[in-house]
């Protein structure tokens, strides 16, 4: 008998789907060796006209309309028996998955595991139908349950708190599926220890002893990064500011034009994967909340600005951040660069907002998810024998 097959089918609709199924691959093969694991970006298997629209779509929507694609968002949460809008959703994914259907069939998973609720809903249905035998998991990467994830089909659910565990049950998840508290699923790394602060700040050609701001200005949409970044290397008087660009290669060669212009403060970069490291050498974070960059902060208990939120999301991310005390919120740039300010001036508060952001982390969310489906495919290998 071969080895036990996981698929995990990932959405790069915003970078935090895709981190996430990664986490939870990493974790699966590290802890796990002898599950065949294979991670795949769904949209790779709908039809090209409808990638472009979705990922495209999404894109234009949170960084350039955030208050139109607000209002979908609330609308796509109405429950399926009232929700218009998305019963037609529903209805335009499966039009568009029917090569997933035929990648699910050649590779002929044991179970499969979303972290995105468009392959979740199109995996969910066909199980039902009985075209699909590999069981199903869904890995939530926000800090709020909305309803678009939530699917027939679906035997485990994945959660980042007690609270959405409570709200899925609630909600009655239906049917045999079981909730899981594990937390996001960030990458093993950020559970781990990579030395001292000023090991890394040298490591990285920091000053050791000069207050540190990671801004990750690759998601800030239309408020432009480097106007934020100039506006805080200006004003405040020591600091040091990581500025990433990701893969924005236009905002990377204007970063590397502000590392010139303020010589000593700004140290650019593009795509990075130390992330991790960066973190762990800085005092405060200047980010959007995504659900994994919020997940990735807490990790490295490394306190948050929260910048310009946008509807949906990501406030409710930033809900979650403020409650538990490891973050603030700014609205504009004028705004971020006077908390950044006040907090970097402040050790003690800024202490305690570290203290904050370790006691909501989990940082073991992979291994903990990788643990239940290996559970899962160990007990239908017995029940099969």
């Amino acid at each position: 008998m071969g080895a036990s097959r996981v698929l995990i089918l990932s959405v790069r609709a915003g970078a935090g789907h895709l981190r996430a199924a990664q986490a939870v691959e990493a974790a699966l093969r590290r802890a796990h060796p002898g599950i065949e694991v294979r991670h795949e970006d769904a949209l790779n298997f709908t039809n090209p006209a409808f990638r472009r629209a979705f990922s495209r779509g999404y894109e234009k929507l949170a960084r350039d309309l955030p208050s139109l694609w607000g209002l979908i968002y609330e609308r796509l949460e109405e429950t399926p028996e009232k929700g218009a809008v998305k019963r037609m959703a529903a209805l335009f994914d499966r039009l568009n998955a029917r090569p997933l259907l035929q990648l699910i069939r050649d590779y002929d998973p044991d179970h499969i595991l979303c972290t995105h609720y468009v392959p979740a809903e199109a995996v969910g249905m066909w199980r039902m139908g009985g075209k699909v035998r590999a069981s199903l998991s869904v890995a939530l990467t926000d800090y709020d349950v909305h309803a678009m994830w939530v699917q027939p089909g679906v035997g485990d659910y994945f959660v980042a708190t007690e609270e959405m565990a409570f709200a899925l049950c609630a909600n009655a998840v239906g049917g045999e599926a079981s909730v899981h508290v594990t937390g996001i699923p960030v990458l093993p790394e950020f559970g781990e220890a990579c030395g001292s602060r000023d090991v890394l700040r040298e490591k990285l050609g920091l000053f050791p002893d000069v207050p540190t701001l990671l801004v990750s200005a690759g998601g800030f949409g239309v408020m432009r990064p480097e106007k934020v970044i100039d506006l805080l290397a200006g004003r405040l008087d020591r600091v040091q500011v990581l500025a990433v660009a990701g893969r924005n290669r236009k905002l990377e060669r204007e970063l590397h034009a502000l590392e010139r212009r303020h010589a000593g403060k700004v140290a650019a970069f593009g795509f990075v994967d130390n992330m991790h490291e960066l973190m762990a050498a800085s005092d405060l974070a200047l980010a959007k909340s995504g659900g994994l960059t919020t997940s990735e902060c807490l990790a490295a208990g490394l306190p948050m600005v929260v910048f310009r939120p946008i509807p949906g999301q990501e406030e409710r991310n930033a809900a979650f951040l403020l409650e538990s005390g490891a973050g603030v919120r700014a609205q504009t740039a004028a705004h971020a660069v006077f908390k950044v300010d006040q907090l970097l001036r402040d050790p003690e508060r800024l202490g305690k907002m570290r203290a904050a952001a370790l006691g909501a982390a989990r940082p073991q969310a992979a291994f903990a998810i990788a643990d239940v489906v290996a559970q899962r495919l160990n007990a239908a290998s017995g029940s099969s024998r």
